[in-house]
This record gives C-alpha cells, sequence and structure tokens, in this order.
C-alpha cells in the first residue's frame, strides 16, 4: 500500500493513501477557516490487533540451559559471584557532556560514558532498564548478600563491524551504579555468554542486542532478528542477575575456558544465559510479517498485571507490531499458557516511522522513532526541521494514550531526542523515563563522540 505525508500545523505524520483521501474530503468545507485560524495538530493513530489478528503470531516456547551453566560453575575455573562485586570499581561515567537536543521543558539528568566508549566503533549501545524496573518497581535492588540497595542502571551493547569479531557477533550489558550520582559512577561491561556443554564450556552470543529488560532477578535481552549466525532464531534470551562468572583472565580475545584459562573477549566478567524463547515453530522473524515479528525494543509494564512489550522496527516504514507478553511473578519468566507456550496477551499497529522503542503504564505510552517532518533542528544532522537529510534521521519522542477501549493508540511529537536514538525505560516509584542513544552519523562510516544516558521526571509518562 503506497504510502505518504500529510503535514498539519508544521509535523507531518505517515498517513495511508486512503486515509489521506477521506482527510482531504473533509477538509474540504473547512478551507476557509483555515485563512482565517490555523489547524490544529492532528494525531496519528494506531489500531489493536483484533483477536484473529494475535492468534497469527506463534506463540514462544522456553528452553532451559540452566544445567550447562551450573555444569560450567561445577567443573571449569570460573568464580560466580554476585552484582555487588560486578559493579565495585571499573571506569567512570562523566555528566552530561554532548547538546540533548531536548525540546521539552522536564527536569533532565544523566551521563556522557568515558571517552573510549563515547567514541568506539567497536561497540553501540541499544537496550536500557535498571534497578527501577527490577525488584516490584523499587528504585534500588539488593546486588550483593547482606549489602544496601544501589541504584543501577544496565545498558545493552552490540558490537561493531570494526570489532574483531564482526558486527552483532558479540554481546555485552553495561552495568551503571548511579546511586551516589550520575557523574563519576562506576560501571563495568559484562559480556553475555551462552554454556553450550563442550569442553570450553560457554561461547559468544551473536546478536544484536536491541533491547533489555529487568524483571526481579531476569534480565530479557530481545532481538530484531539475526538471521546470518547459529541461534539467530532466539528472540529472547534470559540471564540470571544474581550468577554472574568472574574470568580468570583479561587478555585473552576468547570466549570460553582453554587449558585453565578462562576469558570472555578481554572482559572480566560474564553472564551466562539460563535460557531462551523462540517462535514454537523455530524461524528467524521477519519486519511486519504478523506471523513472525521481530522484537526491536522490550519494556515493563507494572501498571496492572506484570508484562512485557515489544516492538517492532521497520526502516522507512510505519506498521511495526506493539504486543504484550505476560509475565509470572513467582518465576520472573514468561507465563506461559495450559500447553507451555507463551502467547501476546494484546498489541497495537504503530503509526510512528522506524519505531526503535516504546514503554507504557497504564493508558500513557511513549515511544521512540523517526520524527515527523517540521520538528524543530537538532545539533546533528543538517536539514532544519527535515526527519530526514541523506543519511541522517532524526529520532524523536512521541507521547502515547490508549483509548479506553483499547482500539486505537492515540500518538503525538513530543520532543526531539539525541542522534539515533534507542530504547526507554520507566521506571515508577522514581517517575523517571530513562532513554540511550547509539551514535552520530550518517552510516557512511563517520562517528562522533554524541552518546548519551539520560533521565527525564515524566510521572506516570505525564510529561
Amino acid at each position: 500500500m503506497k504510502e505518504t505525508f500529510i503535514t498539519e500545523a508544521g509535523v507531518g505524520y505517515p498517513l495511508r493513501e486512503e486515509n489521506l483521501i477521506m482527510r482531504l474530503v473533509a477538509l474540504v468545507p473547512l478551507l476557509a477557516a483555515f485563512l482565517i485560524v490555523p489547524l490544529p495538530a492532528n494525531a496519528a493513530t494506531g489500531y489493536a490487533l483484533t483477536a484473529a489478528q494475535l492468534a497469527q503470531v506463534r506463540p514462544l516456547a522456553f528452553t532451559s540451559t540452566m544445567s550447562a551453566r551450573d555444569a560450567v560453575a561445577a567443573m571449569l575455573p570460573v568464580t560466580k559471584v554476585r552484582m555487588g562485586t560486578v559493579i565495585t570499581g571499573g571506569y567512570s561515567t562523566r555528566a552530561i557532556c554532548h547538546p540533548t537536543d531536548l525540546h521539552l521543558s522536564v527536569q533532565t539528568s544523566g551521563f556522557c560514558w568515558n571517552s573510549t566508549d563515547d567514541t568506539t566503533a567497536n561497540w553501540f549501545p541499544q537496550g536500557i532498564t535498571g534497578s527501577g524496573d527490577g525488584m516490584n518497581g523499587s528504585v534500588l535492588y539488593p546486588p550483593c548478600d547482606g549489602c544496601a540497595g544501589r541504584k543501577i542502571v544496565a545498558v545493552s551493547w552490540r558490537s561493531g563491524a570494526s570489532h574483531e569479531y564482526g558486527a552483532n557477533r558479540l554481546a555485552r550489558v553495561t552495568f551503571v551504579d548511579v546511586t551516589d550520582g550520575m557523574a563519576g559512577a562506576p560501571y563495568r561491561h559484562v559480556v553475555l555468554v551462552e554454556p553450550d556443554g563442550i569442553a570450553e564450556g560457554f561461547h559468544e552470543i551473536a546478536t544484536h542486542a536491541d533491547g533489555i529488560s529487568w524483571y526481579g532477578n531476569k534480565l530479557f535481552v530481545v532481538t530484531g532478528g539475526d538471521p546470518d549466525v547459529s541461534g539467530g532464531d532466539r528472540l529472547v534470551r534470559v540471564f540470571d542477575l544474581t550468577h554472574f562468572w568472574k574470568m580468570n583472565s583479561t587478555t585473552a580475545g576468547g570466549v570460553g575456558c582453554v587449558g585453565g584459562v578462562c576469558s570472555a573477549a578481554y572482559s572480566g566478567f560474564a553472564l551466562p544465559q539460563i535460557g531462551y524463547y523462540r517462535l514454537n515453530s523455530p524461524a528467524v522473524c521477519v519486519s511486519l510479517d504478523l506471523a513472525r515479528p521481530c522484537f526491536n525494543g522490550v519494556s515493563l509494564d507494572r501498571s496492572g498485571t506484570d508484562h512485557l512489550t515489544t516492538v517492532e522496527y521497520k526502516r522507512g516504514a510505519s506498521g511495526g507490531k506493539i504486543l504484550r507478553w505476560p509475565l509470572d511473578s513467582s518465576t520472573a519468566l514468561l507465563k506461559t499458557g495450559s500447553d507451555g507456550l507463551v502467547r501476546p496477551t494484546e498489541g497495537w499497529t504503530s503509526p510512528v516511522w522506524e519505531l526503535q522503542g516504546g514503554v507504557f503504564t497504564g493508558d500513557n505510552g511513549i515511544l521512540v522513532g523517526l520524527c515527523p517532518d517540521g520538528t524543530p533542528a537538532v545539533s546533528y544532522m543538517p536539514g532544519g526541521t527535515a526527519n530526514i537529510y541523506g543519511g541522517y534521521r532524526k529520532s524523536c519522542l512521541h507521547r502515547v494514550t490508549i483509548s479506553a477501549d483499547h482500539s486505537t493508540l492515540d500518538v503525538h511529537y513530543l520532543t526531539t531526542l539525541p542522534a539515533n536514538a534507542q530504547n526507554v525505560a520507566y521506571w515508577p516509584a522514581s517517575g523517571e523515563v530513562w532513554l540511550v542513544n547509539e551514535f552520530r552519523g550518517d552510516y557512511s562510516g563517520t562517528y562522533g563522540s554524541d552518546r548519551l544516558v539520560l533521565a527525564l521526571n515524566c510521572p506516570n509518562l505525564s510529561c
């Protein structure tokens, strides 16, 4: 179906052609009024999936890797540690050091990475979550036995093309302890690994690591599909945040244990997978294929029955699926039906182009994606109010309201964002919306140092 843009009050949202025709017909009687009174901005609308459409989504099936993980800890020279060990020492954040490009009057805090992580093309930030998601909505999480609660931010990264492993062939999660403030906060990188039962004990996980969400003691890592690698159909991977491995070597680039040397691609720590979900008829996801949706972002919603919300990206298009997946608070895993499979309970089609992330609480939500035309200029790209200029693409935050009958999403532009904004999380106890962006660049190989992690004061997502 052909799509085009209509610009209303200076902000243009993509519309289906038939919707455009109907709108133009409806506007004819009002043309005279336009000469005197400017037209108010109209919202873009997303529509709920019908029961029949939801039934087309293939359910998820879980496979445990717990026994393989426990075998490694019992037989190989890795040391099991808690998060308290991981977040002690390491690197340090800096105060916000780049333009935020926010056009929103809310209290904002955040940090920059150190200069290496700020500029590297070997790694790119993707997902964000933290302790405010983790423990029953509390901001603080006890990362170790007998220690005080800490305020922890977690960010996933995927390897870039210049990395020795190649693009999307290695993934890590960074844990940042911001309990005592954003600037100067200690952080460490932890490589994600999959126990495999072979002699080396475990191997790297090849994934884009699109989104992450912390629920109880579990960390969910989702992917928009990794078709070129073994295990690319594992759409949701699960990790236990009470069980990290300390490596006995940080000078070896391999992943696994060989000759008594255990390494995780130069990292001091690894986080072993305990299981994964894939479609019950295993297949790599396909964007906009309802039966095989991709998960390019994930977030936690505790406002009613706990569930994860996944969002789907499609370059140059809208129509990505927003799906809600039920959680089981007793296991901190996805909730299964009587047949042992997990099915989405609700879903919508997004009107936001190039959807990267989204989070909901109750009937309020926020989506991250491409800006509509007419939004303010930003520091990281030429082109003024355009949303695309050459290879540059302007990122925006969009406010969402779910209708009373849940049949529609009412979507409004909220603000521009830092370059290539990715995922978003909401911490209900503190009212903070957390954002992470990837890099400044036009996809031509030029990368600028514009990476930020931001926290916006936005109680109930009503900013």
